[in-house]
């Protein structure tokens, strides 16, 4: 069995040599893509039912949809029909929700390995590779939305995105696209919404972006985009105080889509009074609650499950975490909760990742500066962490140990099933601790203590419940075991401080 080295294939040729021939095989297959007399299958696609020709044998050294029928089967291809024919002729194989060209395109590249995708219809080649079984076009069209998702691409991936999963069978491929471009939209909210591809976004997508908990705007700016977008859909560009009532009834109708998943009731009472009032697209009863709220929010319990009582999550609370971000811009409330001011950001003084990992450049950097979150990355997944209230630094005296009123420790995401959670200092006089070879040391345990160079060594360890103590306190709540590595740590201080510290309790 032959073996590639220095540069000869296995009849011993140059590389470039043995491949001399790969040009005139690729423009050979096109051609064959393009001869329907030697076609044994016939794709009949649309509602015009177009019929593209395709060859058996190469589908079924491409596609998984072709490799894997069973006997008597000639495909299994979700959605589709394939009909009996005669002897001799071409098998039909319906398709009534591909698009044709975007089809003859996905054939294209099975024949050749080409493609030249376009972002008006990559989602619908990723369903086509999703659907015929081409892992590596579809791998190929996610490496193209991530690669080129922007400002002003945002709302037309979105869009896209969402008519492809209702409408196609490999729908389904694009879901986490739209989880992606929904967070993508949600941390560039303030430029997304003002682009012409937000004001072109049908009603779902809307309906998607302003459902979300981590669209990045103060509520009167979700109204001041859903109005403009209700405008454009009725074109009408006059201000609000000189509509036609004909204007006023074409964007109400547009509002009635929408207002509904606007948190009406978190709005500020000028702002309701002034802009979202004068539309006359609120509900009298909405309007009625929305100053019973204003009037009497004791009525309204902060820890109600009703999403209009629920404010968005900005991401930008924590602006440049790599551990917070996407998906887990969440926990970054969490973290304000339990700091006792809900809309508090936070300046990045240190990530391990990009000044290092040692010791001396945590001290460096952190030292001196209070109060501090730190948080951790586990290399499975796991985020922990601890706030203080007193400096890092050394302190005066014999002592390595520093006091502190406030500080805790806390995991947001475990192995052991233990929901967003808050330990307690129990020992004030050994709140952290100071060691010049150390990374942060909370306890006396200690409870927790990062390594110097912790990416590359297991001495990182967990001795809670030490110094702190809560609901599941235990050595492997925090990493999942008591010595353990770290892929990466943060550290954080407050911006503006003005600082506000809640009960400690574990966060519901």
């Amino acid at each position: 069995m032959g073996s590639r080295v220095g540069g000869l294939n296995t009849t011993g040729l140059p590389a470039d040599k043995a491949l001399a021939g790969v040009p005139r095989l690729l423009d050979d297959l096109q051609r064959l893509s393009e001869d329907v007399d030697s076609a044994d299958i016939i794709f009949i696609l649309g509602r015009e039912e177009e019929r593209v020709y395709a060859h058996r044998v190469i589908l079924m050294a491409r596609c998984k949809s072709f490799q894997t029928a069973k006997r008597g089967e000639v495909c299994r291809i979700p959605g589709c029909t394939v009909s009996p024919t005669a002897p001799g002729t071409p098998t039909p194989v319906r398709l009534p929700q591909a698009p044709p060209d975007t089809f003859k395109q996905f054939l294209l590249y099975v024949y050749t390995g080409k493609i030249l995708l376009q972002d008006s219809s990559v989602f619908e080649m990723m369903a086509l590779a999703q659907d015929l079984g081409v892992d590596e076009l579809r791998n190929t069209c996610e490496d193209h939305v991530t690669s080129t998702l922007s400002v002003p691409s945002a709302c037309t991936f979105l869009a896209t995105a969402m008519d492809i999963q209702d409408r196609s069978a490999g729908g389904k491929s694009t879901a986490g696209f739209i989880e992606r471009c929904v967070t993508y939209i949600g941390e560039n909210a303030a430029e997304c919404v003002k682009t012409n591809s937000f004001l072109s976004l049908p009603k779902e997508a809307v309906i998607k972006l302003i459902s979300s908990d981590y669209l990045c705007l103060e509520e009167e700016d979700v109204w001041r985009a859903v109005l403009n977008w209700s405008k454009y859909q009725a074109g009408v560009t006059q201000p609000t105080a000189h509509w036609t009532e004909e204007e006023r009834a074409r964007v109400c109708q547009q509002l009635s889509y929408v207002i509904n998943h606007v948190r009406l009731l978190l709005i500020d009472s000028q702002v309701f009074a002034e802009e979202v009032e004068p539309t006359g697209a609120v509900p009298m009863e909405l309007s009625l609650e929305r100053y019973r709220h204003a009037a009497l929010p004791s009525k309204y319990p902060e820890a109600s499950e009703d999403q209009r009582l629920r404010p968005r999550v900005s991401p930008h609370l924590f602006p440049g975490s790599l551990i917070l971000g996407q998906d887990k811009s969440h926990f970054q409330r969490i973290l304000n909760a339990w700091y006792g001011h809900a809309k508090q950001t936070w300046r990045l003084i240190y990530r391990a990742s990009s000044h290092g990992y040692s010791a001396s450049a945590f001290h460096r950097l952190c030292d001196g500066i209070s109060p501090t979150y730190v948080i951790v990355l586990g290399t499975r997944g796991e985020i922990c962490g601890g706030f203080s209230d007193a400096a890092w630094g050394r302190p005066m005296g014999k002592s390595y140990y520093v006091a502190a009123d406030r500080a805790f420790l806390f995991t947001l995401y475990n192995h052991q099933d233990l929901p967003p959670t808050q330990f307690h200092l129990v020992k004030k006089p050994y709140a952290i601790c100071y060691h010049p070879d150390s990374g942060p040391i909370f306890g006396a345990g200690a409870d927790l203590l990062i390594s110097s160079n912790c990416n590359s060594n297991m001495d990182s360890y967990s001795n809670l419940p030490h110094t702190y103590d809560g609901d599941g306190a235990s050595p492997s709540i925090l990493m999942g075991d008591y010595n353990f590595a770290v892929a990466d740590y943060e550290v954080f201080a407050p911006i503006n401080c003005s600082t506000k510290y809640p009960k400690n309790e574990r966060y519901q």
